[in-house]
């Protein structure tokens, strides 16, 4: 017969606060690099404009040396995830064009250690809601308005991610916290990100930052809910995200520096 257990509220504070804390990072611009494509099975959004114009691109999110890193404000602790990728493509070559995309970060473990020796854990996912959507302005000119990111063609760019934040396998002491199977924020975070962005080889990677807010949680339920609780130690604004962007493919020729046919 299984025995309803109670997880005190002392070591319910550590979980909630480990699902975003790491140890801080810093993302500075590395060499010129063309980047091996990461393995996340994510197709390129290939859509046609009215004209007909599709040029797709495709950016490695972050990096093993300069992870993508979110910082919550409540918390003061920052947390790391995997390299990722954006695959998108624009609607246009000419002036100020639309922009679609579609983004894929893998979930981070976190670990902490509370109280000098009690270890807590858990996962976080960023759960895309649609497609990145947005606008771009194109230019040319490495000298010129590129001079910047030293590349022949780059975009001043402006795309907002709509992304859930969802929490699993949170553990404190190595015990077991139940959290339901979808506890997650009650509606997607709205992070923008905005830049001079490459659009050519060779380039740089590009650090990008960007402060959000977090909204309240829901479904934090197994034996009890958890949500107010999660909601009251991480949700609110003034959260950031920092990001080393690296050019990893451009137009419809043949990999590693073409985005391949669509």
């Amino acid at each position: 017969m299984l025995r309803r257990s109670r997880v005190p509220l002392a070591l319910l504070l550590p979980v909630a606060a480990t699902a975003f804390a790491l140890g801080p990072a810093a993302a500075t611009p590395g060499p010129p690099t063309t980047p091996t494509t990461p393995a996340i099975p994510v197709p390129p959004a290939r859509p046609v404009a009215a004209g007909g114009i599709s040029f797709p691109f495709g950016f490695v999110v972050g990096d093993s040396a300069h992870p993508t890193t979110s910082r919550v404000a409540k918390l003061g602790s920052e947390l790391a995830f995997p390299p990722g990728r954006f695959d998108g493509a624009l609607l246009g070559l000419n002036g100020t064009v639309p922009i679609t995309g579609k983004l894929a970060v893998p979930a981070a473990s976190s670990y902490f250690v509370t109280f000098r020796f009690m270890p807590a854990t858990a996962t976080v996912a960023l759960i895309p809601s649609g497609d990145a959507t947005g606008a771009v302005t194109v230019h040319t000119g490495r000298n010129g308005d590129c001079a910047a990111v030293g590349t022949d063609i780059c975009a001043d760019t402006d795309v907002v991610n709509s992304v859930s934040v969802k929490l699993s396998d949170a553990r404190v002491d190595g015990r077991a916290l139940d959290v339901g199977p979808d506890c997650r924020t009650a509606e997607p975070a709205r992070v923008e990100i905005k830049g001079l962005l490459p659009l050519a080889f060779p380039a740089q990677p590009r650090k990008v930052s960007t402060t959000f807010t977090l909204p309240a949680f829901t479904g934090c339920t197994g034996h009890e809910d958890f949500s107010r609780l999660f909601s009251g130690l991480v949700s609110g604004p003034g959260n950031t995200l920092v990001t080393d962007l690296v050019l990893r493919c451009v137009g419809n020729g043949a990999p590693p520096n073409g985005c391949g046919a669509p």
